[in-house]
Order: C-alpha cells, then sequence, then structure tokens
C-alpha cells in the first residue's frame, strides 16, 4: 500500500481529530474544538477537508494504513505461514485494543455514513484481506494447508476477528486479548469436528 503524501498542518489535524474522536466521540466533534486541539484556523481546516466526515473518513484511512504496514512488519518478521498466521492475528487484536476508542466510534455513532464506509471497505480490501490471503498462499504451496480460495479463507478469519470485536468492545466492554486471538486462530486452523468425524 502507498502511503499518501500528508502534508504537516494536514498531519496536525489528523492526529488531533483522532484524539477528539476517541476522547468525544464523532458526534462530540466540532471544528471549532479540533482549530484549538490542533492550534489552526477553521479556515485551514476547511482548506484540507470538506467537512466532519471526510475528516473521520481520513483518519480511518490513515489508520488503516498504519495497521497493515504494522501487520506486515510482523508477518515479515516470520519464516513459516503458521508463524505468520500467528503473530497477524496476535497483532491485529493488539492494534484493536489499542484504538479501542475509534472502532467503538465507528460502530456505535456513525450515523449516515454507511455508503462512505462500504466504499472505504471496497477500496481497503486488499489492505485488510492482502496479508492473511498471502499467507494462507504461502501454506498451501507449501503443503501446510489444503487447497482452499486464498480470498474467502482470508475473508473468514477476518469475519471472526471482527465478530469478536463487535461483541467484545461493544457488548461485554472488554479489551481483545490474546485468548481470543488464540481462540480464533485454532477454531480457523483446526474447525470444532474431531478429526475422525470429517
Amino acid at each position: 500500500m502507498t502511503e499518501p503524501v500528508i502534508t504537516p498542518q494536514k498531519q496536525a489535524i489528523l492526529d488531533a481529530a483522532q484524539g477528539l474522536f476517541a476522547r468525544h466521540g464523532y458526534e462530540g466533534l466540532s471544528i471549532r474544538d479540533l482549530a484549538a486541539e490542533c492550534g489552526l484556523a477553521k479556515a485551514t481546516i476547511y482548506h484540507h477537508f470538506r467537512d466532519k466526515q471526510d475528516i473521520f473518513m481520513n483518519v480511518l484511512e490513515r489508520d488503516a494504513g498504519c495497521v497493515h504496514a504494522q501487520i506486515m512488519a510482523a508477518a515479515k518478521r516470520e519464516p513459516d505461514p503458521l508463524s505468520k498466521l500467528r503473530v497477524v492475528v496476535h497483532t491485529y487484536c493488539g492494534l484493536i485494543s489499542e484504538r479501542r476508542s475509534i472502532v467503538l466510534t465507528t460502530l456505535r455513532e456513525v450515523t449516515g455514513m454507511e455508503d462512505k464506509l462500504r466504499r472505504f471497505a471496497m477500496m481497503n480490501k486488499q489492505v485488510f484481506l492482502g496479508p492473511l490471503a498471502a499467507i494462507v498462499q504461502q501454506g498451501i504451496d507449501e503443503g501446510v494447508f489444503r487447497p482452499v480460495d486464498t480470498e474467502m479463507s482470508a475473508l473468514s478469519l477476518l469475519g471472526m476477528l471482527h465478530g469478536f470485536v463487535t461483541f467484545q468492545l461493544i457488548a461485554q466492554d472488554r479489551e481483545i486479548g490474546s485468548d481470543v486471538a488464540d481462540h480464533v486462530l485454532s477454531l480457523f486452523l483446526h474447525g470444532i469436528c474431531v478429526r475422525d468425524s470429517q
């Protein structure tokens, strides 16, 4: 994923916005507060962004790039597909826990942005699925995993992780710990059937 060039002013706005979204949620952020937080005039903010939705989507976009870079770096350090898959799942869960507030804001508060979020998901499909699909393909090539549709497998694993994220953050108000990462990975790799019954 190629990172877009971000000017220092735009960086300052996004940094301040991410902090304000985390503290006050989407509805609680005002452009006046954002200007005070980043030390820039409201006109400067509007020079870089159309409105609050545009700022929020840019925060998500930048965060997706950051998550992707950290996941790729973690996977690169591991030699085999099983180790890569494990470190990617654990890294992902850790990053979601660190970004708990922005995740909760996205899940709970943002209404009227469904189309933008859908476009964001489609535009960043390879950011989310690519690393997992590549690891599954490596495992197939090395005879560790059986032949499967790599993209569907990556989507299944991501779906399992997102299900846990949604339930634990919203319903149980819990952090996403290594127990979740281990459980999801074990279920993904081994299923729930006794081997003799498969």
